[in-house]
């Protein structure tokens, strides 16, 4: 018997975008055929309760096709519009109509944020790990009460509690569940870094492991990036806060730590993170 992954599903999922003369664009609409194709596969797929019954496996190559697309907004909306995400992340729809503060402080739809987001690492050839990361990156913020809008104070704890749930209707991959959860705990630390003093920077860099695992903290600072730039007005700027976290990273990693106690290490680090930092 075929899997889904066997099937045309995937394959539309996967090239979703792939027509493109604009990969960038804002407008979400498929183009015919692909999109009677998808949409079709996705109504019948429905109409069977074929959802209800896919294996988690399965599920995750229905996620994972999606993410891979060119443009994976079309793939999801297209999911969500047949209410596949219902069934398989239910948060997903949930955020669309809830608002959330930008820098600017422009009320702006935590949905269509995420459609930008996962847009965002599809142009970066960002790798699947950083795609499901930045597609669950928000869920929490569909159970934040309506009342302290547009706030979502700890949407983090919400969204570890929704990755949890999610992983028990879909098999994960370890490592894209890893970073996900890295992310949900790291990323918003990440853009506040500004706004941070050395200490707490010396030990965000701990946290993160960002000596020992550089590769990890690059990627890490990727996903930043692009959820920086999925804000409106921002996709042509570059991210501004990773010069700063590259040269603390660089002025920590040259402390020499060797038979310091763990505290007096992240202080020698914060001294020479000050030292780095403070404007010329």
């Amino acid at each position: 018997m075929k899997t889904l992954a066997d099937t045309d599903l995937c394959g539309l999922l996967r090239t979703c975008g792939a027509d493109d003369a604009a990969p960038a664009a804002r407008v979400r609409q498929l183009a015919p055929p692909h999109a009677v194709q998808l949409e079709t596969s996705l109504a019948l797929l429905m109409a069977r309760g074929g959802i209800v019954r896919m294996p988690p496996v399965q599920r995750w190559a229905l996620l994972e096709a999606a993410l891979l697309a060119p443009r994976p907004s079309l793939a999801f909306e297209t999911l969500r519009q047949h209410r596949v995400l219902a069934v398989l992340v239910p948060e997903l729809p949930a955020l669309f109509g809830v608002p959330q503060l930008s820098a600017e402080r422009e009320w702006q739809d935590v949905g269509e944020h995420q459609w930008r987001f996962i847009d965002e690492t599809a142009a970066a050839a960002a790798p699947i790990e950083s795609r499901f990361a930045a597609l669950v990156h928000k869920l929490g913020k569909a159970g934040t009460p309506s009342e302290i809008w547009p706030s979502h104070y700890r949407y983090e704890q919400r969204t570890q509690a929704a990755l949890e749930a999610l992983a028990r209707r879909v098999e994960l991959p370890a490592a894209a569940l890893a970073f996900a959860r890295l992310a949900v705990d790291e990323l918003d630390h990440l853009h506040a870094v500004h706004d941070l003093r050395a200490g707490p920077i010396a030990q965000l860099l701990h946290r993160l492991l960002a000596r020992r695992q550089p590769e990890r903290f690059e990627q890490l600072l990727a996903l930043a990036a692009c959820d920086w730039a999925a804000y409106c007005g921002r996709r042509d700027a570059p991210y501004p806060k990773a010069a700063r976290l590259r040269l603390a990273l660089q002025a920590a990693s040259a402390v020499d730590t060797q038979g310091l106690a763990d505290d007096d290490a992240l202080q020698a680090q914060a001294r020479a993170i000050h030292a780095a930092l403070r404007p010329r």
